[in-house]
Order: C-alpha cells, then sequence, then structure tokens
C-alpha cells in the first residue's frame, strides 16, 4: 500500500470512529502545533463534583423540615431544641433559599454553558457534513462487513443498485458515486446531546429566574383573618418583590371520612387589593390552590384553634389542644379540680368533662350545641363558637413556565439518543480464488452502529443474504 493510500484510508478510519462515537466525547479545542487544551469550567471531573454537592444539598433539605413549607415550630418538634436552633442559624432549615445554593445553581449554570458551546454544540455544526467514501480496505476494517461475489462485470450496477434499494427501505439516506456507496440511519439522532442540552441550560435559567425573584412560605391564619407574605422566604440576595395585596379566609371547613378521620381541607379566600377592593375569590382544597399573579395559595394543613366560651355572658377565650382526632382546652376550676372542654373536628358539639382526686377518669357532665347554653351548679355556661385556623403554603414560582418548556426539551433529546446513528458502504473490490486462476471482483459492504448493535449485525446479514440470493433486494 502506498503511502498516500495509507494516510487516506487512516483519515477514513479516524473519520469513521467520529461518526460512531458517543456524542458526548470531548471535543478538545486546539491551542498551538501539539496542544489540546479546554476550559477547567468544562471539566467532567467539576460537573460530578458539582453534582455531587447539589446532590447532598437536596439531601440535607428533604431531610430538614424547610421553613418555607411548614413553619418554623415543625423543625423544633422534629429535632431537640440545640440541634434545631443549629439548623436555623446555619439556613438548613431554609437552604433552597441560601446564599450556598445560589451559588451552586450559579456554578451548574456555568459549567453547563460551558460544556454546551466548547464540547456539544460544535458538533451540532457537522450533521451535514458527509464522510467520504471508503476504499475496500477501509470497510474491510469495519466491525461488521461482507463480501459478495459479482459473477461478470455487467451485474455490477444490478447489484449496486439492489443494495442501494434495500438500505433504502430500511430507512437509510443512500449516495451513489459511480461504483461507491454510502448511506446513513438517524442522522437527527446525532443532535440529541445539542438538544439536551439546550433543555438543562433552560432548566438552569429557570431556576436562576426563581431563585433570584421567587419566594414561598407557609402561614396559619385564622377565620376572618388575612395572610400577607411579608414574611415571605426568599434568598439572601433577591431582586424580586412582594405583592401589595393580601388574602383574606372567609371560610373553612374539614370534610371527613364515616370513621372521622379526614378526608378533605376547604378553604374560601378572597384577593384584597390595597385599597380593600375584592379582586378574585375562590374555595381551594388540597393540591386545588388559588393562583393570583403567579402567586399560588395551597391548602397545607387544618385545625381548630380556639374557643369561645361565655360564663354569666362573660366571654373567654381558650386555646385548643390537637388530641387524636379531637381538641380540648383545659380550665382549672381549682387545685383539685379541672374542667376539660372537648370538641371534634366538626366544632357543632362540646362536651364537657370534670376530672377531681377521686375520679380515675373524667366524668362527662354536660354537652352543649353550638349557640347553646348550659346550667352549671347556677352558672351559665355558653358555647359561642370554635375558630379553625388553616394553614397556607404559598409561593411565586416565575421561573417556573421556563422549566415546564426545558423539560420538554429535554425529553425531545433523551428520544432522539434512542435513535442509533449508522453508517453503511460500499465498494467492489476485486478477488482471486486461487493463484492459478482469473481474478474476478465481488462487492464488500459494511457499517458501524453505536446503539443497537444486534439489530443491526442482523439486518446487515439478511441483506447480505438477500445481495447473495437471484432476484431483487427484500
Amino acid at each position: 500500500m502506498s503511502p498516500l493510500t495509507k494516510a487516506s484510508t487512516t483519515a477514513a478510519n479516524a473519520a469513521i470512529n467520529q461518526a460512531a462515537s458517543d456524542p458526548l466525547n470531548v471535543q478538545v479545542v486546539k491551542k498551538g502545533p501539539g496542544k489540546a487544551e479546554f476550559s477547567p469550567f468544562a471539566s467532567v471531573q467539576f460537573s460530578i463534583f458539582l453534582m455531587a454537592l447539589m446532590a447532598i444539598t437536596v439531601l440535607l433539605g428533604a431531610w430538614c423540615p424547610q421553613e418555607p413549607a411548614v413553619g418554623q415550630e415543625k423543625v423544633f418538634e422534629a429535632f431537640n431544641r440545640p440541634l434545631a436552633e443549629f439548623l436555623v442559624r446555619t439556613g438548613v432549615s431554609d437552604i433552597f433559599h441560601s446564599p450556598w445554593f445560589l451559588f451552586l445553581i450559579a456554578m451548574l449554570t456555568l459549567n453547563m454553558i460551558v460544556v454546551s458551546f466548547q464540547r456539544v454544540f460544535p458538533k451540532a455544526k457537522l450533521i451535514n457534513n458527509k464522510l467520504p467514501y471508503l476504499a475496500p480496505a477501509a470497510i474491510a476494517r469495519l466491525p461488521h462487513q461482507y463480501d459478495v461475489p459479482v459473477a461478470s462485470s455487467s451485474e455490477k450496477t444490478a447489484i449496486l443498485a439492489k443494495l442501494a434499494a434495500g438500505l433504502t427501505k430500511m430507512g437509510y439516506q443512500v449516495d451513489l458515486d459511480g461504483e461507491r456507496l454510502r448511506a446513513e440511519y438517524g442522522k437527527y439522532g446525532r443532535l440529541a446531546a445539542t438538544v439536551t442540552h439546550i433543555g438543562l441550560l433552560s432548566l438552569m435559567a429557570g431556576l436562576t429566574i426563581t431563585s433570584w425573584t421567587g419566594f414561598n412560605g407557609f402561614e396559619p391564619v385564622l377565620l376572618d383573618r388575612n395572610l400577607t407574605f411579608d414574611g415571605a422566604k426568599r434568598a439572601k440576595l433577591w431582586v424580586g418583590h412582594i405583592p401589595t395585596w393580601h388574602v383574606r379566609v372567609d371560610a373553612t371547613r374539614r370534610e371527613n371520612y364515616p370513621t372521622g378521620q379526614a378526608k378533605q381541607w376547604f378553604s374560601t379566600l378572597s384577593v384584597i387589593s390595597a385599597d380593600g377592593k375584592e379582586l378574585a375569590k375562590k374555595e381551594i382544597s388540597v393540591n386545588e390552590p388559588l393562583t393570583y399573579e403567579n402567586v399560588d395559595v395551597y391548602q397545607s394543613s387544618w385545625g381548630l384553634d380556639k374557643l369561645e366560651i361565655s360564663f354569666n355572658d362573660h366571654k373567654l377565650t381558650m386555646p385548643l389542644r390537637a388530641m387524636g382526632e379531637r381538641y380540648a382546652a383545659f380550665m382549672p376550676l381549682n387545685k383539685e379540680t379541672i374542667l376539660i372542654l372537648s370538641l371534634g373536628s366538626e366544632g357543632n358539639k362540646l362536651r364537657v368533662f370534670a376530672k377531681t382526686p377521686e375520679q380515675q377518669a373524667p366524668k362527662l357532665i354536660s354537652e352543649i350545641p353550638a349557640g347553646n347554653s348550659v346550667d352549671l351548679g347556677g352558672v351559665k355556661m355558653t358555647f359561642n363558637r370554635v375558630i379553625p385556623v388553616t394553614g397556607l403554603q404559598y409561593k411565586c414560582d416565575p421561573g417556573l413556565p421556563l422549566t415546564y418548556i426545558a423539560f420538554g426539551i429535554i425529553m425531545l433529546g433523551v428520544s432522539l439518543a434512542a435513535i442509533p446513528h449508522r453508517y453503511v458502504w460500499a465498494a467492489f473490490d476485486k478477488t482471486s480464488e486461487s493463484e492459478n486462476e482469473c481474478s474476478g471482483e465481488s462487492l464488500l459492504f459494511g457499517g458501524t452502529s453505536k446503539k443497537a448493535k444486534v439489530g443491526f449485525e442482523k439486518s446487515m446479514k439478511k441483506l447480505s443474504e438477500n445481495l447473495a440470493k437471484t432476484g431483487s433486494v427484500t
């Protein structure tokens, strides 16, 4: 083999390897003769390191109750006081608004941009580049190659046409150049990495917008009281704005199963402007929020908070404690006697118990429907009403639409990645059955496929068998 032929074959083999390689392989930037360098921000190790830090941060956020979602009280309920104070002080209880989380997002975004523009996007420009036709010697080195004898020179055109027809039927884009053939399948599958990276960049942009301009929080709100956003949790470095309107709780209720367990919570909310005008109204429930000006208000929890009673028309408001499926208030009458006031979650009947040292269990002395009174030893006791509290969780996520678009783009990229990218080449080669016999020719064809190699090998073998038969290619 001449040096020129050898050099061309080497170049062709390099082109084959590039075409068959993983689209995510590094495309280095040449910098001077003999040097190959790329930005450290495009390093795979750096990407893995950042993703590991992000995963640890997210796991910390999942392990520790987050104040914007459940309130700071839940943090102290979940851990002992010294640990809870440490988590609040260090920002772990609100880790997704911390400067650390913003720094990670910024670094991941920078890493993604550099990787995309330095390694991935340049390869998209090569999608319309055609690989060269290969010589028989190069085809013989392909992972899958077949040799079909040609009886006479008159059959060369026919058998090449049969091969082209067979490949076209299988979905290949076929090019012919005299007695040479080149075919490609799954061309646009090569765009998988590019499309996926566009989706990832869009996702990072959505997260960045939300991190810098969004806010969220949780607040328990009593009936007829207002939810404002003054206590919203947001990033330390924040450039958004808090709404001037507020949300009023007009009504709230709980729907139970026949067993008495909670089935659903409902709250009727009104959006009130700064000058007192009603802007919107909706009854919300779990997974059915109120949405106004890109702020979502969710039903997060529900309970009975206070009990209003009267003794001889003197009103008294008492806090209620959750006791399983019931709520209770305790009123010491003297050092030995305690009055226990018990309510179900419906809050429509007040049960009055008395507990003295002589009694092993509290004794029921009366049941009072809401709005009614009862005489307790010359004292008129009236059950005025019970005041419920609804837990409202709210969030403003300006980057959410872009995030949804990003997921769609990523799914498209993943779908493109499933398309196998395949090349097939063919050329005629001179053969000799023995040293004393005259030489003949054969059609040498072969190809490469990075994915679905078993299916590719079967299709190539079937194509070879069909070419060896008389008749058309099927």
